[in-house]
């Protein structure tokens, strides 16, 4: 095959077989199809032989090189490269983790660790990081270089970490070895696999279209790319994110182009990445699985951003934004769509990674997919840039399986007008639109998450329409933003989690079939426009009656009621009510995920929940010590809020200002960490402080780490 002479008006037919790629091909033109014929595989391996290996010990084989190898596959069989500790449990972060893996009492049994990697989860789990060993020092501690894969420095997990390219651990075998220095591979084959059918992955893509317009990719299947976690740099503005701009096949400053039936497996990078000036890119009848990174990203450029900010922590001051409506550019992804696509099992090296990421983007549209099985988000939204995003008709399941402070969809909207320096709060609702051209809108999909909210709307998210949604576990969360309308939904053993709204956010939120109380967390007085008409069900009761419990919440909801839903087959993930409907409930079709006959076949389904019958909420009791009353962090509602590593820290309900806490600057809604050598993680662990006075006190104040020196 030959890519390089590809013309306007080329057609490019790839035969059945595997077909190597060892860099990916660039693509520039118009009116090109490259269709494969059932069975065609581009491969980003090339392939040894067993002539090419020595036996350099019992059991081990050698062989030299040309390209750097980040992935060994003999018989079909994808090799572990060598790690510790071992992977033996895929259900664990990172299938098994060693907070030793760093110290000298296990590196001092390394000869050369050069070469090799540490990957780490964030502290609070916000994703994760990754180094490349430079080195040993002295003393044993490894020369690191790296981590710039989460846009929250806030360093690596105490515990969830692990070692990977250490020659001294290629113990068993189905392991293997890259030596950088020498340019060789060591592997310890299976007794049954066969050296002459060996390759490794030497290629990070395949396809790079630029400035390309109807450019079509069809049934073809891309597989054993490298892994780009050392090129993750770039930040998305203030979200915890950072980019590499490439993915198995990229599409950057081109429009109308189509990628159809293919599928993309065993991946190293992001699967599809959709990059700038892009327009009417289309993603469909796809599956994406076993990708290191994300599945599929629409990314614009800052460029295209007024008044951009880049970490967490930056602010500006109200005299420094640009007031001007919209994007500065069209520098960004407009119209594009992902349909019918499987997209599962993502983030298996990344754990910053979602099934789908839209950052300053506008109209992407997300119909009809099933996307589970991910480190973290199922679907991200980096920020409110540029909105007139859609997702309908999908599946979202099994997310946030290696992080934590998340949802199956995910949202931030740190966009211009928020945390702004000298701009009230009553006041955010007047900028809260400048970046948005148009609503996001969820609506008609299935979300399910254990490991945090069904759907999280977090830090500023604004400008969303969220109707019709069936939430089986983790709820709905709406934290500081303006202008969300929440109707029609059903959140099935749980509830709506409202956190620190803004005095006057214009948010609405009514129509919808709730399990429990709602959970809020600092509101204000009023909440928003309108909460009412909600039915908080109530099994066995026949006969509506108000919602004293939600009104008592609210200090809304006249006319919510507490009713039976009698929902028509909960086992079978049918929710509709059966009860007469009442207060405006619409029922909803309950068909959700990919449609496309083939990949419906393969994909998963979500646990379907048991119906709880009562639920309390747990909450540790308060404690009274040095002049602080406070209690445990102990739900993930307060984690949230708060910004915790986990339900850990006492947090501060009160404190005497005659005290010497006071006096120390500790403030109500501070959660102390640490206090002296003392790592708070309950409230009982300050009876165990002696004396505040001269204590060094390490506490977090509007999720920032502040330090009080003696």
């Amino acid at each position: 095959m030959n890519f390089n002479n590809l013309c306007d008006h080329s057609v490019i037919r790839i035969p059945a077989g595997v077909h190597r790629f060892s860099s990916p091909v660039v693509i520039r033109g118009n009116d090109i199809r490259i269709v494969g014929e059932d069975s065609a595989v581009l491969s980003g391996t090339v392939a040894l032989s067993r002539a090419d290996f020595a036996e350099v010990e019992p059991g081990v084989f050698s062989a030299p090189v040309l390209f750097p190898a980040d992935a060994l596959i003999v018989s079909g069989r994808r090799y572990t490269m060598a790690r510790y500790p071992k992977k033996h449990d895929d259900s664990a972060v990172f299938g098994g983790y060693a907070a030793d893996c760093i110290l000298p009492k296990k590196t001092s049994g390394w000869a050369n660790p050069s070469g090799g990697y540490i990957h780490a989860m964030h502290r609070h789990l916000w994703g994760g990081y990754s180094y490349k060993i430079e080195g040993k020092n002295p003393d044993g501690t490894l020369n690191l270089s790296g981590g710039w894969q989460n846009n929250r420095q806030m360093g690596m997990h105490d515990e969830y970490r692990f070692a990977e390219n250490i020659r001294e651990e290629m113990t068993e075998p189905g392991e293997w070895y890259f030596d950088e220095a020498e340019m060789r591979v060591y592997v310890r084959p299976f007794a049954e696999d066969d050296l002459d059918r060996t390759e490794i992955a030497v290629s990070r893509g395949f396809f790079i279209l630029e400035n390309c317009t109807n450019v079509t990719i069809e049934n073809l299947t891309f597989e054993n790319s490298v892994r780009t976690f050392m090129e993750t740099k770039e930040p998305l503005l203030r979200s915890d994110w950072t980019i590499y701009r490439g993915g198995a096949v990229t599409i950057r400053d081109s429009s109308d182009c189509t990628i159809d039936r293919c599928t993309f497996r065993n991946i190293g990078s992001n699967g599809v990445f959709v990059d700038g000036a892009c327009e009417n890119i289309r993603l469909t009848r796809s599956h994406l699985t076993d990708i290191g990174a994300s599945g599929v990203c629409f990314v614009g450029h800052p460029d295209a951003v007024r008044s951009p900010l880049f970490e967490y922590n930056e602010t500006h001051a109200f005299a420094e934004l640009d007031l001007t409506p919209g994007p500065k550019s069209g520098n960004y992804p407009k119209n594009g769509l992902i349909e019918d696509c499987l997209i599962e099992y993502v983030g298996t090296t990344e754990k910053q990674a979602s099934g789908i990421e839209v950052s300053m983007a506008y109209g992407i549209t997300i119909k009809n997919c099933t996307v589970c099985h991910t480190s973290r988000a199922g679907i991200n939204f980096s920020e409110g840039t540029f909105g007139g995003h859609r997702i309908e008709g999908c599946d979202v399941f099994d997310t946030v399986r290696e992080t934590g402070d998340h949802g199956s969809f995910n949202s931030w909207g740190r966009d211009r007008f928020w945390h702004v320096r000298d701009l009230d709060d009553r006041d955010a609702h007047r900028y809260a639109a400048l970046d948005m051209l148009a609503p996001n809108v969820i609506t008609r999909s299935r979300f399910r998450c254990d490991r945090g909210w069904d759907i999280d709307l977090d830090d500023g998210s604004s400008n969303f329409i969220i109707t019709e949604n069936l939430c089986l576990n983790g709820g709905l969360k709406l934290r500081e933003g303006c202008f969300r309308t929440v109707r029609n939904n059903i959140t099935v053993n749980n509830t709506m989690h409202f956190h620190v709204w803004y005095p006057e956010s214009g948010d609405l939120v009514e129509n919808n079939l709730v399990f429990r109380e709602y959970a809020p967390y600092g509101m204000p007085d009023p909440w928003g426009k309108s909460v009412n008409f909600n039915i908080l069900h109530k099994p066995g009761q026949t006969v509506p009656s108000p919602a004293e419990s939600l009104a008592r919440s609210s200090g809304q909801d006249a006319d919510s009621v507490c009713l039976d839903a009698q929902f028509r087959s909960p086992e079978t993930s049918d929710y509709t009510p059966t009860c007469p409907l009442i207060h405006g409930f619409e029922n909803f079709p309950t068909e959700f995920g990919v449609r496309y006959e083939p990949l419906r076949r393969i994909a998963g389904t979500p646990v379907l929940p048991k119906i709880e019958q009562a639920h309390a909420e747990h909450t540790s009791a308060a404690v009274t010590v040095h002049g602080i009353t406070a209690k445990t962090i102990d739900s993930d509602g307060e984690m949230s809020v708060y910004g915790t590593a986990g339900h850990q820290g006492a947090l501060v309900l009160s404190v005497d200002e005659t005290s010497i806490a006071w006096k120390r600057g500790i403030r109500p809604d501070d959660v102390l960490t640490e206090i002296g050598t003392k790592q708070i993680r309950t409230a009982d662990d300050l009876a165990e402080i002696g004396n505040i006075a001269d204590a060094c006190i390490t506490l977090l104040r509007k999720q920032k780490s502040l330090f009080l020196g003696v």
